[in-house]
C-alpha cells in the first residue's frame, strides 16, 4: 500500500527535490540567461557523462510540495530550468501548470 506521500508525488503535487538555485544558464539556445534551477531526483536512465549522478537516486531527495517549489522560483527570475535527473520520471504537470499560471517561462532539461 502507498503512503499518502507516495501518492502525492505520483500524482506530481510533491516531487523529490534535490536542489533549487539562481544561476546564470550555461548551456544551450538560453546560455547566459538568468534561471532559476530546479533539479529534480531520481534517473533511470544513467548516462556516463552525467555531471550530476548524485541526482539518480530519488530517495535520498526529500518529497517537496510543488507549490513551495513555485513560491520560491518566483523570487528570482522569469525563467525556470527543470532539470535532474531526468525529471520526466516524474509527472511534472502540476509544477509547469503552477509555473505557467505565475508568468515564467520554463525550460526542460531531459535525456529524450
Amino acid at each position: 500500500m502507498k503512503t499518502e506521500i507516495q501518492e502525492q508525488v505520483d500524482k506530481g503535487i510533491m516531487l523529490p527535490l534535490m536542489e533549487e538555485f539562481y544561476t546564470i544558464q550555461g548551456e544551450g539556445y538560453h546560455k547566459g540567461t538568468a534561471a532559476y534551477f530546479v533539479r529534480i531526483g531520481g534517473c533511470d536512465v544513467g548516462c556516463h557523462w552525467c555531471d550530476v549522478k548524485e541526482s539518480w537516486n530519488a530517495e535520498l531527495h526529500p518529497p517537496t510540495e510543488t507549490s513551495e517549489i513555485v513560491e520560491n522560483a518566483i523570487k528570482y527570475s522569469d525563467t525556470v530550468v527543470v532539470t535532474g535527473g531526468e525529471p520526466l520520471t516524474w509527472d511534472m504537470t502540476e509544477l509547469t501548470k503552477q509555473l505557467k499560471s505565475k508568468g515564467l517561462q520554463v525550460h526542460i532539461e531531459t535525456s529524450g
